[in-house]
């Protein structure tokens, strides 16, 4: 996938960039922050509408708890515990009873109405008093406590409230429902027997008035409900059942939200109700909405100008760039290159134009002047084969000399001659600067037999190599300037004492030569450190420092030569190496 990115043009990248890095991280923030905000406004007006439902619904009870009040007080009176005999009354006496209970209920009845349903076997003795269909409250009769059902439910109770929905109250022959508190009247003397039912009813007028008085968003409704789902009052156009739609979540406890509305409820305990505000979601998030539709317009107005930005930065940087990339493709070494309008730009893109013309320009000409190397080059080739003539005929003449010595009787000078002429040929190593350790220790060996018959024998030379080192590669004549040295400064005069120790080992991936005499002379340390570090006088010096320096710069500062005393007397020289076997090995090194 990335390998694919990576060979894309650098439009395409621009245009993936800013769609991966911007466009898509935007929505996404955008849509999250909205849903976050929304998420937040619902919990924060479910809160407050919890709790302003809670205090709501409280009301409402204590509304029914001061209706249930009056209840207990009215049936706890007297002139209501009096209608638990009417077996002996009279007409007038039952008239009288009748006016009093009237009296007394009438004077309870302001917003809402109390009723007295009284149980008696003698129903004739009240013929005076109005029905259920002609009043809307006060006394009536009854013969059997069956007679509704509502009735029956509240002697069942044993003094309890019941509440209930009671169909057609009073005189309205419509559909007229109503609320209603009943509580069965004991007698209170008589070992709690039911003599009579009293009933509160319109207390929907009251829980109306208390809805009323709140204030929530617009088109919210408000539904009291029995716990089964049948409303017992609401505001506005009430159903007959409202029930929660369970397609939905919960936000908070007692708050239920569906796509379209927001459901806070309260159940009351003591009067097995509930109260449900359901609220249209638009109208909660209205003002919000209109702040989003003024965020999305201005994130539209807003990817509109970052859209002509790509466009323009398209336009005037990419398209440039493209144009320099394939202007970089089709250049050719030694072919003058069109030229665009670009490089007259003051920007960074005409300096990338100047500077790549400038580029091609110069390497135009260096493959001029290449082509021109290459023919001196050529010519220094010849100039060299012819070089070589004159080596080559140096030791055609030493050679002669040397079977000239044999054939004269003079076999030293014989040896002299041939020791000289491996020394030229080592030396010169046909061009070569990277020679075994056997091919060093020939030339060596050369050296030490000339210095031998100079110094008329006077000193002795031992030479030891380690097993596996004769085919080490190093830089050839490194090992000459140092035994010329010990000769020289230390063994050149000492009568036949002078010792001259050649030791080549191997040693932790290191390639050691040392070099040791048994010379008299007192070590100038100070004075060769200065040599190696190139500080001394130029002119003294220059065979080891030649042989320091060459080190160093092929292999590195950690290789060269140092120089110690010995302790017997003498002067111990070390160079050190890496250990390199083959050509693959030395190439690892910058000559």
């Amino acid at each position: 996938m990335f390998r694919n990115l990576q060979s894309q043009r650098l439009t395409k990248k621009a245009v993936l960039f800013v769609i991966v890095f911007i466009f898509i991280p935007m929505i996404l923030i955008f849509w999250f922050a909205s849903n976050r905000a929304s998420l937040s406004i619902k919990m924060q007006v479910g809160e407050a509408l919890s709790e302003l439902n809670k205090q709501n619904h409280a009301t409402m009870d204590r509304v029914m708890d001061s209706v249930d009040q009056k209840l207990v007080t009215i049936m706890s009176s007297d002139t209501i515990q009096q209608w638990r005999d009417d077996s002996q009354s009279g007409v007038d006496r039952s008239l009288h009873k009748y006016i009093a209970t009237e009296n007394v209920l009438g004077n309870y009845s302001t917003n809402v109405n109390y009723s007295l349903f009284v149980l008696t076997k003698y129903p004739g003795n009240y013929d005076f008093a109005p029905s259920t269909h002609v009043s809307g409250s006060g006394v009536f009769f009854i013969e059997s406590l069956d007679e509704k059902a509502w009735i029956r439910k509240a002697t069942e109770l044993d003094g309890k409230v019941l509440i209930e929905y009671i169909d057609q109250f009073g005189f309205n022959q419509d559909s007229h429902k109503t609320i209603a508190l009943i509580r069965a009247v004991i007698d209170l003397s008589h070992g709690g027997k039911p003599i009579s039912v009293i009933a509160a009813t319109e207390i929907e007028k009251l829980l109306i008035t208390e809805i009323n008085s709140i204030t929530l968003p617009e088109d919210a409704r408000v539904y009291l409900t029995d716990m089964k789902g049948t409303v017992l009052v609401g505001s506005g156009a009430v159903e007959s059942t409202f029930i929660i739609p369970e397609n939905g979540k919960e936000l908070l406890p007692s708050v239920w939200v569906t796509d379209s509305h927001m459901y806070v409820y309260h159940d009351s305990v003591s009067y097995a109700n509930r109260l449900i505000y359901e609220i249209p979601l638009r109208s909660l998030l209205g003002s919000y909405n209109e702040v989003q539709g003024i965020i999305r317009i201005i994130a539209l107005c807003y990817f509109i100008v970052l859209l002509f930005f790509l466009f323009y930065l398209g336009k005037s940087v990419l398209r440039p760039l493209a144009r320099l990339a394939s202007l970089s493709r089709s250049y050719e070494p030694g072919k003058e290159m069109k030229r665009y309008a670009e490089e007259d730009r003051k920007d960074e893109i005409g300096t990338s134009y100047r500077s790549f013309y400038l580029m091609t320009e110069r390497l135009n000409q260096l493959v001029k002047e290449k082509y021109v190397m290459e023919i001196k080059q050529k010519e220094s080739e010849l100039n060299l084969m012819h070089s070589q003539i004159t080596p080559h005929l140096l030791y055609n003449t030493l050679d002669s000399v040397y079977w000239y010595g044999l054939r004269g009787g003079v076999p030293e000078v014989a040896d002299m001659v041939r020791d000289l002429s491996t020394m030229l040929r080592i030396g010169l190593s046909r061009g070569k600067e990277i020679i075994t350790i056997r091919e060093e220790l020939s030339h060596v060996e050369a050296y030490l037999h000339l210095q031998e018959k100079r110094y008329n024998h006077s000193f002795r030379f031992h030479i030891h190599t380690e097993e596996g080192t004769e085919h080490c590669l190093l830089p050839k004549v490194i090992m000459q300037p140092i035994v010329e040295n010990s000769i020289l400064h230390g063994i050149g005069k000492m009568d036949g004492e002078g010792e001259v120790h050649i030791d080549i080992r191997l040693s932790e991936g290191f390639l050691l030569i040392s070099v040791e005499d048994n010379g008299f002379r007192p070590l100038d340390l100070e004075k060769i450190e200065a040599i190696l570090l190139g500080t001394a006088d130029p002119d003294k010096g220059f065979g080891i420092r030649n042989v320091h320096k060459r080190i160093q710069l092929r292999f590195g500062e950690e290789y060269g030569l140092t120089y110690s005393a010995r302790e017997e007397g003498g002067t111990r020289a070390l160079i050190k190496l890496p250990m390199i076997r083959s050509e693959q090995e030395l190439a690892v090194y910058i000559a």
